[in-house]
């Protein structure tokens, strides 16, 4: 019985050192010396990715974090002019967010690197692997939110 949790555990460790070595990875390729993180990496691809109307207040539940988390977030890609908040001229508590032109760029040129870490990660691993290790993992998320 102690093998079955002490594989959760082991799992759960590999996950956790895969994704620092993948921060370690992106963190080295930061490019003018904008020190993006992944997290801000991912909302701002959230943002690009979305087809409507961004509004500030539902990036939190889109992205899994809590609206502070998401406002710091939010004012450091503002800071490094990535995205533009637009007041909303009907409901000026609405705040609509906006990749910039140079938050493209810099998305674009991330993604690039992203995409060949993850081509170097699932190198050696069969396309059914990789299906099977979603299907568990979503599993074991499932069975975590039911917590």
């Amino acid at each position: 019985m102690e093998d079955k949790y002490l594989s959760i555990m082991q799992f759960s460790k590999l996950m956790r050192e895969v994704f620092r070595i993948i921060k370690k990875r992106i963190g080295e390729t930061n490019e003018d010396d904008l020190k993006i993180t992944p997290e801000q990496i991912g909302l701002l691809h959230a943002i690009s990715m979305t087809d409507e109307d961004v509004i500030q207040k539902d990036m939190a539940e889109l992205m899994g974090k809590d609206k502070s988390a998401i406002l710091r977030l939010i004012d450091s890609l503002e800071e490094k002019e990535l995205i533009r908040r637009v007041v909303d001229k009907n409901d000026r508590r609405k705040n609509y967010l906006m990749v910039t032109k140079h938050g493209d760029r810099v998305l674009k040129n991330y993604l690039a690197i992203v995409y060949e870490i993850m081509d170097e990660i699932q190198e050696g691993i069969s396309e059914s692997d990789i299906a099977t290790f979603k299907k568990v993992l979503a599993r074991v998320k499932h069975n975590a939110e039911k917590l």
